[in-house]
């Protein structure tokens, strides 16, 4: 289980950086954001509800209380709130600002990671994320910045990354009494139930289509169902402070996929950047192996 942990937790973030190409499909085939959030948290709450009523084990048999199950919901919400503030972001800054902003929850996440669990990141953890923040610059081609930047864009963004960070840190060490495919459910629910709150109002006015539904549904694997049950089951196996350095693999996917997908150009110091996160994860965790097994 262990030694699947870092290769699960990393396709988990990879998982991440499909949904930003799927948005702009989306968007091309007139699906706004509050019907695509919507449909897409509601989908992945059908799936994980399903499987959890047919391989799942009932709450009651579970040795978690209601006060447990109460934290993973609330925790859920965490990835309703990066959904929402990241795309109230993009309207008044750049991808690539927001992007930067976002990748800040890996310093982030170590840093909370550390204050819950009481033990300090070590050098090599904090030399990876020094890194990985470089890489992320380069990578996301934000230098030089030619377009105006919004102070309002740039602290939902960095919200978004607060966000984020919570989802990591929760799914590594909330609810670990319950089984991982029912943790998995409780964070989608609770997602679910933040985006119908703050998106209620645009649903309203919107119409039901197709399009929405159909594009929804995709979104949902990617965005929530493969990176929730990736993190839930594994993260708790990693060692403090690698788990956020995965998730900074999320980037250089965004990034792999629109070019692929929507032929955006990739220049030579994007590359540069991707290749120092993937350094920088190769290094981080090799480092943590070598580490438990002495």
């Amino acid at each position: 289980m262990k030694r699947l942990a870092p290769i699960m937790v990393a396709l988990g973030a990879i998982s991440y950086g499909v949904p930003a190409t799927l948005f702009k499909l989306a968007n091309r085939a007139g699906v706004e954001s509050g019907p695509l959030l919507f449909w897409s948290f509601l989908s992945s709450a059908v799936v994980l509800t399903i499987i959890q009523l047919v391989h799942g084990q009932p709450l009651h048999q579970q040795t978690a209380d209601r006060r447990q199950i109460g934290w993973v919901l609330l925790a859920g919400t965490a990835s309703g709130f990066t959904n929402t503030f990241y795309m109230l972001a993009l309207q008044t800054i750049p991808v690539a600002v927001a992007a930067v902003m976002l990748m800040q929850s890996v310093w982030l996440s170590v840093l909370l990671g550390a204050l819950v669990q009481h033990r300090r990141p070590t050098r090599m953890q904090v030399l990876s994320i020094i890194v990985v923040l470089i890489g992320t610059v380069l990578a996301a081609d934000l230098l030089p910045v030619t377009a105006p930047i919004a102070w309002s864009g740039l602290g939902l963004s960095f919200l978004a990354a607060v966000a984020y960070a919570v989802t990591i840190q929760a799914t590594a060490s909330l609810g670990n009494q319950l089984q991982p495919l029912t943790k998995t459910w409780l964070l989608g629910l609770g997602a679910l139930g933040l985006i119908t709150v703050v998106w209620g109002p645009q649903l309203l006015t919107t119409p039901v289509t197709l399009a929405a539904i159909k594009w929804g549904g995709i979104t949902a694997f990617f965005s929530l169902v493969l990176p929730l049950a990736c993190y839930s089951f594994f993260m708790p196996q990693l060692a403090l402070g690698v788990g956020p350095i995965l998730s900074s693999l999320e980037l250089p996917a965004s990034i792999v996929v629109a070019y692929l997908v929507l032929r955006e150009p990739v220049s030579g110091w994007q590359l540069v950047g991707v290749g120092l996160i993937i350094l920088a994860v190769i290094v981080s965790n090799r480092w943590s192996a070598k580490r438990v097994s002495r």
